[in-house]
């Protein structure tokens, strides 16, 4: 290899270094596997992207869009606690503690708000209590088909009726939905424990994070229309295609009505080729949109 080539790659490398950086950071004595992309090029009050995965997932989910964000905006990627390489804590990962948390997190890494927050599944979850305990931190909100946070048990055993299904049969699934133990499973505390807070949310249809305020901040929400499970899975009690039509659709008013309770208004994107993994099925959709979400907030 020439000196010539040598000095090139040394010089690309030592730019992609400063581009990205991925490490481990301390908070509280906990350790958190942390991913940045383009921090050294922010300018002056511009928002930096703060991914928050779904259930159980690091960091690498994203990688399908992050590489193309990068280029515009920072980026902050993250594990939550007991995820791929970040310690394992046996605690429940209350909306409140993850918020409490990454905050912590951000401001030890010396990222300033203001943040525009994506999350995925039970990572939206996590980014709308961030939004409401911390409001003036937030630029704008985009949910990647997440975990629904403005669904209460009237709304679920609704949609069973609309289907036809009996009341015998929505008590009866209602109560193994939300009230049958399910015993903790140590080696994949992560998942288990995000479920398991997932659950008793939803027993209080969401009280904690429906109390909080919503920033007067641009929404996204992106929803997968396809249905993925796979034939065997699916319910023999219902029609399970009927039944993810009118879940999706009951979603979608109920986040219509969430986009409205900010006055910067927002879009309900439905995706009917992509399944729940929306920012890997149409990874150029999802970058679209949070492009002209930035754009819109340059002005």
């Amino acid at each position: 290899m020439s000196i010539k080539i040598l000095a090139i790659l040394t010089l690309l490398a030592s730019a992609f270094s400063a581009f990205s950086q991925e490490k481990m950071v301390n908070v509280n004595g906990m350790h958190y596997h942390v991913l940045t992309r383009s921090l050294e090029q922010r300018k002056p009050g511009q928002p930096v992207l703060v991914f928050e995965n779904g259930m159980g997932m690091g960091l690498g989910n994203w990688n399908t869009i992050t590489d193309s964000l990068a280029s515009n905006v920072p980026v902050f990627l993250y594990d939550r606690q007991g995820v791929e390489k970040s310690d394992k804590v046996f605690q429940l990962p209350t909306p409140q503690k993850i918020a409490a948390n990454l905050r912590l997190l951000l401001k030890e890494l010396k990222i300033e708000p203001p943040y525009i927050l994506v999350g995925h599944s039970m990572g939206g979850v996590y980014v709308r209590a961030f939004a409401g305990y911390y409001p003036n931190d937030v630029a704008g909100l985009v949910f990647v088909d997440p975990a629904d946070f403005t669904e209460t048990k009237a709304d679920w055993n609704q949609i069973f009726r609309e289907i036809g299904v009996s009341e015998k049969r929505i008590d009866e699934m209602l109560l193994k939905r939300l009230y049958t133990p399910s015993k903790p499973d140590s080696s994949h505390y992560a998942a288990w424990s995000e479920g398991q807070v997932l659950t008793d949310l939803r027993k209080t249809d969401f009280a904690e994070i429906s109390s909080l305020p919503v920033p007067q901040v641009p929404i996204l929400f992106f929803v997968g229309g396809k249905l993925e499970v796979p034939i065997e899975r699916r319910s023999k009690d219902y029609d399970h295609e009927r039944f993810f039509e009118v879940k999706n659709s009951s979603n979608m008013l109920r986040w219509r009505r969430f986009i409205h309770s900010s006055s910067q208004g927002g879009a309900v994107i439905y995706l009917s080729n992509s399944g729940h993994f929306v920012h890997r099925d149409d990874a150029a959709m999802v970058i679209g949109n949070i492009k002209m979400m930035l754009k819109a907030l340059e002005k």
